[in-house]
């Protein structure tokens, strides 16, 4: 227990500083956006929310860090056989689904506009070889 209550620490940790980030290029942004260099509506509510998840992770770390019984259940939800393995399936199915629709969405988009077409190929290209990454990555992990 103490090997992953020291883990919980080293993510809150990360967590901490990608929450830091999040607030120095949102900073960034909005001082370019006031100056005029930058348009950009959604900057705000995206690095918000993403704080937000981050910092809700982290209450949740230290309140496992803390406590015993919240850090056994932590451990067990985390190292679940039958868990991992239904993310897994789940994670599969996932990347194969979007995988399909950005096909969809690429063939649709040929007769609609060529810009379009182009981005949605590009984006498939670098979703297939990523996962086929992965793939080979964890096989060979395994």
């Amino acid at each position: 227990m103490e090997n992953c209550r020291k883990k919980l620490k080293t993510k809150i940790v990360i967590y901490w500083i990608l929450a830091a980030l999040l607030l120095i290029a949102l900073v960034v942004l909005q001082v370019l956006e006031g100056q005029g260099v930058l348009k950009g509506e959604t900057n705000f509510g995206f690095f918000v929310g993403g704080i937000t998840v981050l910092i809700m992770n982290i209450l949740t770390m230290r309140k496992a860090v803390k406590d015993d019984t919240a850090l056994k259940q932590w451990y067990v939800r985390n190292t679940d056989e039958r868990t991992i393995a239904v993310q897994r399936k789940a994670g599969n199915f996932t990347s194969l689904f979007t995988l399909f629709v950005l096909g969809v969405s690429t063939i649709a988009a040929s007769y609609i506009n060529t810009t379009v077409y182009w981005t949605l190929g590009a984006a498939m290209g670098v979703y297939i070889i990523i996962y086929l990454g992965s793939l080979v990555y964890f096989n060979k992990k395994m």
